[in-house]
């Protein structure tokens, strides 16, 4: 056998083993990849476990085995696993499912409006494609999560999409223990001083519903104390001051981190507010006795006076502060804010006043007039040219953070105001105080997942061409020469 003989033969033993090679190593791929496929059984190669439960969801639903809790997803899994960008939302609800106390059902809310209607008879819920509701079927208890929730993205000044923060997880199993235990947050209406009926408040209740809070009316007189579940305690249009037993209770339950909403709409009697006022006074917030009208005829609604346009405003950028107007702002940008027929209220330089954070919501225009009305001869004039406050909030750090929330008005949430379009606004600004109050979300402190985005800047021509060389065309040659080698060797 010559040389050119032995060189082909051996060309040809190395051209079969590494046939046969390729050929053992896709036999072998795939047993082995439907045998994965099978198990369930996946790797998690991201730095942050993005796809993986944290071992705080792991420990809690192994205590609670023996309990039957669904996850209701208003999308179809195969569209939701389909999209890259919710691949960690997807894969999370997959391992809720792996787990025997939890059933997943995914399914479009169109498809399907008998399953939505069990959930939310009421139609309280403003569900949508993507949100997610969590039922508990020992408690009955539901519990909806908005899908916008489950992720936070972060953008450049282009618009693109430079980080993905997954927060999913931490709703997710927050609501899988809210449904379990079974405790929804009381918010109470006041009685007994000729306050506004709760049954006045049907539309506002439904919104406290789709919110996950329960509403219910509280007698302080026939009452030891406060309920031991009393969330937020909501005052609203009291005719009369309250009692002096009673101040003595609200003083307990705010000492323990108790949250109180004073609704004080004008009262033309003459009427003094001694109780509510030393309250107030502990959070250096004053009452006027009056009612407000626009001198401007642009800055009131056709006719009414009474009804003025009002400025949110936006929180001061330091810590202990909180923003709940800015998102109205830009949400709402469309919108005027107006409120009905209001008092206003001042703040006052206590010496506790250090400790406590107090802000302004919402105020009045510089050409309002607050005209007096009700209260006692001892209050002042009227008051002219300057911007009135119509909706504040105060914390008292040494009070275990209890918050206080006053408003110059309780009927523009009632059911003759709530579904007009000029009060949507200081709604939903009522609606963020009583979040910021009590926030029902159980927190399980699982942290937030980031996904980050790689982007390539290439500054000039020259770079780009560079960047071709490099990721293209240099592979390319390299390739072909291993190709060029291979053929003279094979016919050498």
């Amino acid at each position: 056998m010559d040389m050119k003989q032995k060189k082909n033969l051996k060309n040809t033993k190395f051209t079969l083993i590494a046939w046969v090679m390729a050929v053992l190593v896709l036999v072998a791929a795939i047993p082995v990849n439907l045998l994965f496929d099978k198990l369930d059984f996946r790797f998690d190669m991201s730095s942050n476990e993005l796809y993986t439960l944290t071992s705080t969801t792991t420990d809690y639903l192994d205590k609670i085995n023996d309990k039957h809790i669904t996850i209701y997803c208003l999308v179809d899994m195969d569209d939701l696993k389909a999209d890259p960008s919710m691949m960690a939302l997807s894969s999370t609800l997959e391992q809720y499912d792996s787990y025997d106390c939890i059933d997943l059902v995914t399914f479009y809310p169109n498809e399907h409006p008998e399953i939505i209607k069990e959930l939310d008879p009421e139609g309280y819920y403003l569900s949508d494609n993507g949100d997610l509701f969590v039922k508990c079927e020992e408690t009955g208890m539901v519990k909806w999560i908005e899908g916008q929730t489950t992720y936070t993205f972060e953008l450049d000044e282009a618009g693109n999409v430079m980080n993905a923060i997954f927060n999913g997880e931490n709703y997710i199993t927050g609501a899988i223990k809210t449904v379990v235990d079974g405790e929804e947050p009381m918010v109470y209406f006041l009685t007994g001083h000729g306050e506004k009926s709760l049954s006045e408040y049907t539309q506002f209740q439904a919104n406290l519903s789709a919110h996950n809070y329960r509403a219910a009316e509280l007698n302080l007189l026939n009452a030891d104390e406060v309920p031991d579940d009393a969330k937020i305690i909501i005052i609203a249009a009291p005719q009369k001051d309250i009692t002096d037993a009673e101040k003595e209770k609200l003083d307990e339950y705010l000492d323990d981190g108790g949250n109180i909403s004073f609704l004080m709409s004008p009262n033309e009697q003459k009427v003094k507010y001694a109780n509510i006022e030393r309250i107030l006074l502990d959070y250096c917030l004053g009452m006027d006795y009056n009612r407000i009208y626009e001198t401007d005829k642009n800055m009131h609604v056709d006719d009414d006076p009474y009804t003025i346009m009002a400025n949110l405003q936006a929180a001061p950028e330091e810590e202990g502060y909180v923003d709940m107007t800015s998102g109205l702002m830009q949400e709402n940008s469309g919108l005027y804010t107006y409120m009905p027929e209001s008092r206003s209220f001042y703040t006052i330089y206590g010496s506790n006043y250090t400790s406590l954070t107090i802000d302004t919501l919402m105020s009045t225009n510089t050409t309002a007039v607050g005209e007096v009305y009700g209260g006692t001869d001892e209050d002042p004039d009227e008051i002219v040219g300057t911007e009135m406050i119509l909706a504040a909030y105060s914390t008292d750090k040494s009070r275990n953070n209890s918050k206080v929330v006053v408003m110059g008005n309780a009927e523009f949430i009632d059911d003759s105001h709530v579904e007009t379009s000029y009060v949507i606004v200081p709604t939903y600004l009522f609606l963020s105080t009583i979040t910021w109050m009590y926030d029902n979300q159980v927190d399980m402190n699982i942290p937030d997942k980031n996904k980050t985005y790689d982007y390539l800047t290439i500054n000039s021509e020259g770079a780009a061409n560079r960047t071709l060389a490099a990721m293209v065309i240099v592979p390319v040659a390299v390739a072909a020469i291993g190709v060029f080698i291979w053929w003279r060797r094979k016919n050498g």
